[in-house]
């Protein structure tokens, strides 16, 4: 198995992260001393505050996804670990997150780390509002529409597929929703698009992907095209 994923885009994101958090705990301090001193107009403290918590969320947000652990690059890596070398894991390098080449074809996934109660009915993703997320989990990204995005990713690659690699149209791309946090529950019917927890992906493409493996021409120039495109993005 391998993996290629854009650290330098890991590690700026993660500083901005840290930047953001910092700037927000900072501005919120200053909202406080304003507040207190009587020499401020109140609005000013408002207008404090409302910027503090503003740039603390985005920190929350941005730290949620590239600094917290599992991260979804490193979580995908970990569950697909033990397959050969003929699988080979995008990340941050394409224009789709998380892009797998497998000798069956691509697949992409989407990797939301929502904890809770989820509910999916058809294109319906459902995630009752919880007050416990008001303290510590803060930068949980919403839920959106996961199924969604997956069928937006797959015409993502099938458009720089038909751009960039002769006979694109028989190359198969899938998609698949990919839950990292282990107190997500969920309740699936009809989703559209398959739904997975991290630790059940390795047996669930074993299972699926048996069907017709590609040309080795078309495998190798399919392999160069996504490589060229990763080095690209990666300078």
């Amino acid at each position: 198995m391998r993996f290629t994923t854009n650290e330098k885009l890991i590690a700026r994101q993660s500083k901005i992260a840290r930047y953001a958090t910092f700037a927000g705990l900072a501005v919120l301090l200053a909202s406080l001393v304003t507040s207190f001193a009587g020499n401020f107009p109140i609005l000013v403290a408002y207008a404090l505050l409302i910027v503090g918590f503003a740039l603390a969320y985005v920190g929350a947000i941005l730290a949620q996804k590239w600094v917290k652990e599992p991260r979804a690059d490193n979580a995908l890596a970990r569950a697909l670990k033990g397959f050969d070398n003929k699988f080979h894991l995008y990340n941050y390098l394409l224009p789709v997150n998380h892009v797998l080449l497998a000798p069956t074809g691509l697949i992409v996934f989407k990797v939301k780390s929502n904890d809770g109660k989820i509910t999916v009915q058809g294109d319906r993703w459902l995630s009752p509002f919880r007050w416990t997320r008001m303290f510590g989990g803060m930068g949980q990204e919403p839920l959106g529409n996961p199924a969604a995005d997956v069928r937006g990713d797959i015409e993502k690659m099938k458009k720089l597929l038909a751009d960039k690699l002769e006979g694109a149209g028989v190359v198969p791309v899938d998609g698949y929703v990919v839950f990292t946090d282990p107190k997500a529950q969920l309740a699936i019917q009809d989703a559209g698009v398959p739904v997975v927890r991290v630790e059940d992906l390795k047996d669930t493409l074993r299972k699926s992907k048996r069907g017709p493996v590609l040309a080795p021409k078309l495998l190798e120039d399919l392999a160069r095209v996504l490589d060229a495109e990763a080095n690209a993005k990666a300078t």
